[in-house]
């Protein structure tokens, strides 16, 4: 018993040690920072394309799932070409053009 418990233990331990090299450079960030980075401008997006709101963003494709179907995002939010996870840089792309969304859609409020 205590054999099995240390040798889970080392493997524990070897596995938490290769994780930060595993990350190397351009490391993904948390998923859930590009999900709030587009969040408010995927609901925007949803809407206008005539679907419901936003559901969740596919990182390869680029592409938002909206209650009622998929839209691919413009190349402003989402360069084209597969993302492997949520970056900075797609991260802070998302977080611009969510933000202009916002804008505009506050502009049309006004009219």
């Amino acid at each position: 018993m205590c054999r099995n418990i240390s040798i889970m233990l080392l493997v524990l331990f070897a596995v938490i040690l290769g994780l930060p090299a595993s990350k190397g450079e351009g490391s993904a960030i948390n998923f859930l920072e590009c999900y709030r980075a587009v969040y408010v401008g995927g609901n925007i997006f949803c809407q206008q394309s005539g679907y419901g709101k936003f559901k969740s963003l596919d990182y390869e494709t680029c592409e938002v799932e909206c209650e009622g179907g998929n839209v691919e995002l413009p190349d402003e939010a989402c360069s084209s070409g597969v993302h492997n996870g949520c970056t900075q840089a797609l991260k802070n792309s998302l977080l611009k053009w969510s933000t202009d969304m916002k804008k505009g859609k506050d502009r049309l409020k006004k009219i």
